[in-house]
């Protein structure tokens, strides 16, 4: 049996608040931003909002699920492309080349004092792409307590890279970056669940 197209009004209409949330994201931060500041943006009104989210969290909980799938995307289509298995921790590159790209958002919503929410939701993302590349490797996957420490290792390396590189003055290329992530990062995780490269 065959799903239903989306309506392309329901489309339209969540692309239109998406794409509020990034314009108002850079110029106001989360914390501040309300649900009113959105229907002003997007032309669209409470009802219309309230019939596709339940509030700004959602919104925001599905733009990062976007973002999710995005990296997810380019990684399995990297490895395509090369005809190869997918290098492990992958996601990293299209990750920092993501947030260079819109490094004015991430300025204004990690770098500032009193913003958190969009940390929190980026780290769940990294914390779901960081275990589904761990547990394709045979070793992860017979220890659980040893993927619980390697997935929290890789995130906390991660952010802390991300925190160290939007808060530089010099700019470092994303590659670059991360480079300097993996070199961080693949000792220690090498250390808790052996070599899958």
């Amino acid at each position: 049996m065959l799903e239903p197209k989306p309506d392309r009004r329901v489309q339209r209409t969540r692309e239109l608040l998406l794409d509020a949330l990034v314009q108002l994201l850079m110029e106001r931060g989360y914390e501040k931003l309300t649900v009113q500041n959105l229907l002003d943006r997007a032309g669209v009104g409470r009802a219309t909002f309230y019939a596709h989210f339940q509030g700004k969290d959602e919104l925001l909980a599905s733009s990062i699920a976007r973002l999710q799938s995005g990296l997810g995307a380019q990684w399995r289509s990297a490895a395509e492309t090369k005809g190869e298995a997918a290098e492990r921790l992958g996601f990293s590159l299209p990750f920092f080349l993501h947030l260079d790209s819109h490094r004015r958002i991430y300025h204004t919503t990690i770098c500032r004092d009193g913003e958190w929410t969009i940390e929190l939701h980026m780290q769940r993302m990294l914390r779901e792409l960081v275990r589904e590349d761990l547990q394709r490797f045979e070793r992860a996957r017979s220890n659980s307590a040893a993927i619980d420490l390697a997935v929290g290792y890789v995130v906390a390396t991660l952010w802390a890279v991300v925190e160290w590189w939007l808060g530089g003055s010099k700019p470092v290329a994303p590659e670059e970056v991360n480079q300097i992530f993996q070199r961080l990062a693949f000792p220690g995780l090498d250390a808790l669940i052996g070599s899958g490269r």
